[in-house]
């Protein structure tokens, strides 16, 4: 086996391009490690002063430098695929996003003002560019919402929504989307 051929086989080189190379892969790291922090540590002093040096590289780090925001509250699945980094990606704190969901870039997951609620987005989404998901919504499975399209309804499972605000255009089966 060649050198290169080795280093594919490495858990972080597989992460790599999944995650959009380094600025991904540290967005990510900062955030299970806020999400372990917050939900999974019981220990009520080591918690608290874990929380706080969090809270410090979070904002200086994440949001100052890297201009995302992955609150350790929200609820991420497995495999998150950034193809372009978590570049100007807006969570909310109490969104859900599934496994195997890919977010590109400039996305917000907000709330609107009338219902208080979070998008949650189902298992293997597509999230286009620039795409803001607003209010107590769920993006479907298998569904894709396209570039720049304001979402403030839900869009079921297997379809696809584009425009502002989003239209539901076309239903497709789940063996037409490439991942």
């Amino acid at each position: 086996m060649g050198l290169f051929k080795w280093l594919n086989t490495l858990a972080f080189f597989r992460t790599w391009g999944r995650l959009g190379g380094i600025h991904g892969i540290i967005v990510m790291s900062v955030y299970r490690t806020g999400n372990f922090i917050y939900y999974k540590l019981k220990i009520p002093i080591l918690r608290h002063v874990l929380w706080i040096f969090y809270r410090l590289v979070d904002l200086l780090v994440i949001r100052l430098f890297m201009n995302c925001e992955f609150p350790a509250q929200c609820q991420i699945g497995k495999n998150l695929k950034l193809p372009h980094g978590a570049k100007g990606i807006l969570l909310n704190p109490f969104a859900k996003i599934g496994n195997d969901v890919t977010i590109l870039h400039q996305v917000t997951l907000g709330q609107n003002k009338e219902n208080r609620k979070a998008p949650e987005i189902c298992d293997y989404a597509y999230i286009g560019a620039g795409a803001k998901l607003l209010g107590g919504i769920r993006i479907g499975i298998y569904s894709k919402v396209g570039a720049n399209a304001v979402v403030v309804e839900s869009v079921p499972d297997h379809c696809t929504a584009v425009g502002v605000p989003s239209v539901v255009k076309s239903r497709h089966s789940r063996y037409s989307i490439h991942s």
